[in-house]
């Protein structure tokens, strides 16, 4: 194995969800290519996204495999590249999860990664995919050889009540992000646009919902605001029926995704947003709203200020305070200064950055070091073996 992994091990294979540009896939292309670039190998098995450019521009080796298109006990070519890794990790997704079995069967060691909520699965896929869902967690809990990544606090807590599991066998991957250089310029103290940089999908709405709601006060207030929306996606047609609801003509536009989203967050004051890109735009010391759906039609959010860093932004899973006051809401987006968002990058780059978090997954798959109980199923046998 490569003496310098930060991993600690030469050959992880992950078997993940899919490769489109989220958070969840954004943040291991950038964990395995951390590992490729420090002496590691590393493998994803996923159907085709466009992030399989980016990591294979990063070292990663892509296998693209369609994970709807059979059962994963079916999914024969996948488990001779498996057999040649050290260690794999899967994603607790959709029909993918269930994989997890016949991987650690494979490789001897596996680890189970978490990155939604349990109410997720029931939303997009229904109650019988909670259920389902139930049977590799347990496996993971109870295999010497195993782990379950999640990622903050209040996301292991959800989990384990969800599905009556001890906290104590989850650990924590903590969302993350490379950390950006230190912006050129500072953010202006009265931020003139507001800054929607989302994939456009249903899921995503409460951050376009939430925007325009801002700039709608910022106006009636007589402040000069406008709305920007950043991004792509199959719910363009209802951000813009929103929009045309909700604010005058010419006070919002709806421009492509970014090509270099650092760089496009770097230009903005003030940035409404979820997930990785709530770390990016801290890191880049812009202000920052995290927006949360109340339902399918209203939204509110929460200023991310150093005090609330943990439950706002450490943790994608955390319970802010929330409001659905924009008038409150630019309060406490004023009151912010520039020493709070040079506080906030502090507090990225010490809780979340991709160093961090290369350190906890490291220490995560050492755990699954420990010795086979009698019974276990030998490294580098399929699961048919």
């Amino acid at each position: 194995m490569g003496n310098h992994s930060k991993l600690g091990d030469e050959a992880v294979c992950l078997l993940l969800h899919n490769l489109v540009p989220g958070g969840s896939a954004r943040q291991w292309v950038n964990l395995l290519g951390d590992h490729v670039q420090h002496g590691g190998r590393a493998t994803i098995v996923a159907p085709w996204g466009p992030l399989g450019e980016t990591a294979e521009d990063a070292g990663i080796k892509v296998v693209h495999h369609g994970w709807h298109e059979r059962t994963p006990h079916g999914c024969d070519g996948v488990w001779p590249i498996l057999a040649e890794h050290d260690v794999a990790v899967v994603h607790w997704d959709h029909r993918v999860m269930h994989a997890f079995e016949p991987a650690l069967a494979t490789c001897g060691r596996a680890a189970l990664t978490v990155h939604q909520a349990p109410q997720a699965l029931s939303r997009w896929f229904g109650p019988e995919a909670v259920t389902s869902a139930r049977v590799p967690l347990e496996q993971a809990v109870s295999a010497r050889r195993a782990t379950v990544l999640v990622r903050g606090e209040w996301h292991r807590e959800r989990i384990a009540s969800a599905f009556d599991l001890p906290e104590s066998q989850l650990r924590l991957l903590p969302a993350s992000i490379p950390l950006p250089s230190a912006p050129a310029h500072p953010a202006s103290a009265e931020p003139a646009e507001v800054l929607a940089l989302t994939r456009l999908s249903a899921e995503k709405a409460a951050i376009v919902q939430l925007a325009a709601e801002l700039v709608r006060a910022r106006l009636d207030s007589g402040q000069e605001c406008h709305l920007t929306i950043a991004g792509d996606g199959p719910w363009r047609d209802g951000a813009l029926a929103l929009c045309e609801s909700r604010l005058p003509a010419r006070s919002w536009r709806l421009e492509p995704a970014p090509t270099d989203p650092l760089n496009r967050l770097a230009a903005a004051d003030l940035v409404v947003t979820q997930g990785l890109t709530t770390l990016e735009a801290a890191a880049l010391e812009r202000r920052v709203v995290v927006a949360r759906p109340l339902d399918d039609n209203r939204a509110a959010g929460v200023v991310l200020s150093p005090a609330g860093y943990d439950a706002a932004a450490g943790d994608p899973f955390g319970r802010p305070p929330l409001s659905d006051d924009p008038r409150q809401l630019w309060r406490e987006i004023l009151a912010l200064n520039n020493r709070d968002l040079r506080r906030l990058r502090r507090l990225v780059a010490r809780r979340n950055s991709l160093t961090e978090t290369s350190s906890a997954l490291s220490a995560a798959l050492r755990s699954t070091l420990q010795p086979a109980g009698k019974g276990s199923r030998p490294a580098c046998q399929g699961p048919g073996g």
